[in-house]
């Protein structure tokens, strides 16, 4: 009997993430991009989501030029309505909706040491984050709940484990996150949902990189992320890399996974 069980178990492992529906926010550019890219590789149906159309469009583009398949349905998932209505599209179009990655964020306004920055612009920054994080995922839970299946996983930042100055809003927003997917994870366990979180700092291949390459960050963030750059002994990881990890962590190899954080950072931060 536990041979044959793990049998099937083997096979489902086998099988990946080959033939699902995966839906990406944020995956016109940057981490989102790749794991759209990396997820369709892989056998995924994906949709591609986001508000840059020309951007979204492309992405699809070559998912199909390589044999997978893809669709770019655009929204602002900042609003919940929109972010029902993508997830609604999709599984109308795929008739499913078996992984959720949540990419997208919201680049900061309100950085630098805690005594200069403004706590209200602090808050509302939080605020933002929280709901482009969690709107798409909880329009897609129940379809998940329905299937008694799913994977979800937030991708965040580091900062939320590793205390860096000048990251007060980041180590806000982004530890809270980690911990409200812990719970997530016990309460949706029962319909047989995992969720995780994969933390990151700063990537290459995205925009933050390119800026912190040509000095355009501030001063305090570009000494940080030399910093950390230069205490990565595996150099720092690029966004190919990082879409590895999420592609595991949302495949059938890591079906007994969840409530999990892992951090893809090359060895710059331990905690």
């Amino acid at each position: 009997m536990n041979q044959s069980h793990g049998g099937s178990q083997q096979g489902e492992q086998a099988a990946g993430v080959r033939g699902k529906v995966a839906i990406v926010t944020g995956a016109t550019v940057g981490l989102g991009r790749a794991v759209a890219l990396r997820l369709a590789q892989q056998g995924a149906k994906v949709v591609v989501t986001g508000r840059n159309r020309s951007a979204g469009e492309e992405v699809v583009r070559q998912i199909e030029a390589a044999g997978g398949q893809a669709v770019f349905l655009p929204a602002d998932i900042e609003k919940l309505q929109e972010a029902r209505e993508m997830v609604a599209q999709a599984h109308a179009r795929f008739g499913a909706v078996d992984i959720l990655v949540a990419s997208a964020g919201a680049a900061s306004a309100a950085q630098g040491i805690f005594t200069e920055i403004d706590p209200n612009a602090v808050a509302e920054q939080i605020a933002k984050t929280v709901r482009i994080k969690l709107n798409p995922v909880h329009a897609a839970v129940p379809y998940m709940v329905a299937q008694k299946r799913g994977a979800i996983l937030f991708l965040t930042s580091e900062g939320g484990r590793f205390p860096t100055p000048g990251q007060t809003t980041v180590s806000f927003h982004s530890a809270g996150l980690i911990m409200a997917a812990k719970v997530m994870a016990k309460e949706l366990s029962r319909s047989l949902i995992r969720v995780n979180t994969l933390s990151v700092t700063i990537v290459q291949d995205t925009p933050v990189y390119e800026r912190f390459v040509g000095g355009e960050l501030t001063p305090l963030r570009q000494k940080v992320f030399e910093r950390i750059s230069a205490q990565a002994p595996f150099g720092l990881a690029n966004a190919d890399n990082v879409a590895d990890v999420a592609a595991f962590l949302v495949s059938d190899a890591s079906s007994h996974v969840t409530g999990a954080t892992l951090s893809a950072t090359g060895g710059a931060t331990y905690s």
